[in-house]
């Protein structure tokens, strides 16, 4: 049977291919088909094998735009138009590197008021899966320029870090975003480097999905299991009653009166004048009710605003004009929770309130970076704060929610389906963010990323032999529960140096610090303004050999010197600073060359008991110096910014960006 001609990978009109290199353009035709493709006035011929395979190797030249494509074969052509030569990165990871812009509408407003700019593109590979080995497509391949009508679909650490490499660069860029939310590394790696690494934990778990049959079974018990429970949901809730039994709860805080999986109900009532009522109609109004355990849906005068199927994003729903009225309103939320552990919580410093969109709210808790001016409350604007005090009612009580399942995460999956059709397009370097999925066991994570890295710099045979790779480093997070000291055992901070490690060991790579730019309360921090652009920077040293951008300082020794502890760091051509610090807020427009340093601490054994005890630190001609405790027992660590959730950050470069987290042995 003879094959149609087809083109394959991700070569679509409006794409980027790299310059300075040599790039590929591949597909089937019937055997032995002379193809054809036609490119800045160059045309190159090839021909398919007996099977029907072509590819076209050709260098694009010097970085410009915009230009045609011409492939074709003996019986038909394809012409892409809208091509740009510049540089190309693939941004790869979990939620953290997927999080579209449209979610940082209200922390970026002016990104989207910007006309299109044709040097910023991205294609956004679907979400997809497979266990039968590489493909070599994406259905219907789309690149788009960056653009009012376009940039809330793009990732937002892809679209920042996009826009400080072209700015510098003067260059078009173009970003592959293949992420997926949720996702482990091992997703990401092929089956012949976890059996190179021994991994048969996630060996044995693919060989189930190998098989048809399994996935089929698997997804026919997950259907049945949720519509079970969905039955039992929801077949018992019933409206809420005017009666004796609402309770009052705080909001934020914890929801304690709720120990059970099912719903509840939760009415907030506000009185309006026929003023405050005209300017909520003469305006788009937002409700804004931060982050909901685990999903709900919500009624302003019993019309339905808004509903959230599940935890992580941030609730925020519009009123529709007409529907608040002078007088008495009422909120009413609907909340599911899907487990009786833990507790429905409202988190902390997050917004609550209604109000006009005339008027800026901070969408996000803002320390040390990115802090936003905020001007004059319009005549026209309202703003009620809805937090406080909220009345609950009970509604149903069930089992929990059967454990759900994404064929997505299965070792290798997001591999084959997402990233092997990108192998072919000609790539500058990688940006990599993902690890929370994987930060209970940093260990094995360090050896798996580093496998990663050498694995990818194979598959991309169109880049360099050592590809650069720019790694972000965890930021702060606490898992909604705020804690300024650090405690013996946690997460995070050991996936922080796992990360760093890999990247040395790997070579080539660059770790950019967001120890800064995290909120304690939200997995998905808004600030990638911040974080894409520390990555900008990290590739412009890397990849472009910029040598006057230095990279975040980093731990270098320890000298202990007259009941202190001396600590020098890396830090090229930079200096050291200290910003101000006012009770947990960080100025980082107030620095100097000397002042207190916050984040340090040692962990000392004590009659066969480990603690964490707090010091003083100062810094003084760029170098730490840091009190040794009395009476604290052996110290054997002294710790840096070592927690999940370090909150005051104030150890900078000259350049603004934060010193690495570190830990060292006494």
């Amino acid at each position: 049977m003879e094959r149609k001609f087809q083109i394959k990978g991700i070569v679509a009109s409006g794409m980027v291919l790299q310059q300075n290199k040599i790039n590929c353009v591949f597909g089937t035709a019937g055997a032995y088909e002379d193809i054809y493709m036609t490119f800045r006035g160059m045309t190159s011929i090839t021909q398919a094998d007996e099977t029907g395979n072509w590819k076209i190797e050709f260098s694009p030249g010097q970085a410009g735009g915009p230009f045609n494509m011409l492939i074709k074969s003996e019986k038909e052509n394809v012409t892409f138009n809208d091509v740009y030569v510049g540089e190309v990165w693939v941004n790869s990871g979990q939620s953290n590197a997927q999080l579209p812009m449209e979610r940082m509408r209200f922390s970026y407003p002016e990104e989207f008021e910007l006309p299109e700019n044709p040097y910023i593109r991205m294609i956004t590979i679907p979400i997809s899966w497979t266990f039968h080995g590489e493909r070599d497509y994406v259905e219907n391949p789309v690149w788009q320029a960056a653009s009012p009508s376009t940039i809330g679909q793009m990732s937002g650490t892809g679209y920042f870090f996009a826009k400080k490499l072209s700015q510098e660069l003067n260059v078009p860029v173009g970003i592959i975003n293949a992420s997926q939310g949720g996702s482990p590394i091992s997703a990401w790696m092929s089956k012949s480097s976890l059996q190179e690494m021994g991994a048969n934990e996630y060996i044995h778990r693919l060989e189930i999905y190998e098989k048809d049959e399994n996935i089929a079974a698997k997804q026919k018990e997950l259907t049945e299991n949720q519509t079970k429970w969905n039955a039992e949901l929801w077949q018992n809730s019933k409206n809420p009653c005017d009666d004796k039994t609402w309770q009052s709860v705080k909001i934020p805080g914890f929801i304690n009166e709720f120990d059970s999986a099912g719903l509840i109900w939760l009415k907030k009532e506000i009185e309006l004048s026929s003023e405050q009522v005209k300017n909520f109609n003469n305006n788009k109004t937002w409700l804004w009710l931060g982050t909901i355990v685990d999903a709900d849906t919500v009624f302003v005068n019993d019309t339905e605003v808004g509903s959230t199927a599940y935890s992580y994003p941030p609730r925020r729903y519009v009123v529709p004009q007409g529907i608040l009225k002078e007088g008495k309103n009422t909120i009413l939320m609907h909340v599911q929770k899907n487990s009786k552990f833990g507790k429905i919580r409202f988190y902390e410093e997050k917004p609550y309130c209604l109000f006009t969109e005339n008027i800026y709210v901070n969408p996000v808790v803002c320390r040390n970076v990115e802090k936003k001016q905020v001007t004059l409350l319009p005549l026209d604007g309202e703003l009620i704060d809805l937090s406080g005090e909220w009345q609950m009612q009970v509604d149903v009580k069930v089992r929990d929610c059967p454990p759900g399942m994404f064929f997505e995460w299965v070792p290798t999956a997001l591999y084959n389906a997402m990233l092997a059709p990108c192998f072919n397009h000609a790539v500058a370097g990688v940006l990599w963010y993902q690890g929370e999925s994987d930060a209970g066991h940093p260990s094995e994570y360090k050896n798996m990323l580093v496998k990663m890295i050498n694995l990818w710099r194979k598959k991309f045979v169109y880049g360099s032999k050592k590809l650069p790779f720019v790694v972000m480093q965890l930021p702060n997070w606490s898992d909604g529960n705020y804690e300024d000291s650090t405690i013996i055992k946690m997460d995070w901070p050991y996936m922080r140096q796992a990360q760093a490690d890999a990247c040395e060991i790997a070579g080539n790579c660059g770790v950019a610090v967001t120890i800064d730019a995290g909120e304690w309360n939200d997995l998905h921090p808004e600030k990638k303004q911040t974080g894409g652009t520390r990555a900008a920077l990290e590739a412009l040293r890397l990849a472009y050999e910029k040598k006057f951008i230095c990279a975040s300082p980093r731990f270098n020794s320890v000298e202990n010197k007259k009941n202190k502890i001396i600590v020098s760091f890396d830090l090229g051509n930079s200096s050291l600073c200290v910003a101000e610090v006012s009770g947990k807020e960080v100025n980082l427009e107030k620095t100097h060359k000397k002042g207190p340093v916050y984040g340090f601490c040692f962990l000392a054994e004590k009659k066969g008991k480990f603690t964490v005890v707090e010091t003083k630190a100062l810094l003084e001609d760029n170098q730490v110096i840091v009190d040794i405790p009395r009476n604290a027992g052996n110290l054997t660590e002294l710790r840096y910014l070592w927690a999940d959730n370090p909150a005051t950050v104030n150890l900078y470069s000259q350049e603004l960006l934060p010193a690495m987290p570190f830990k060292v042995d006494l």
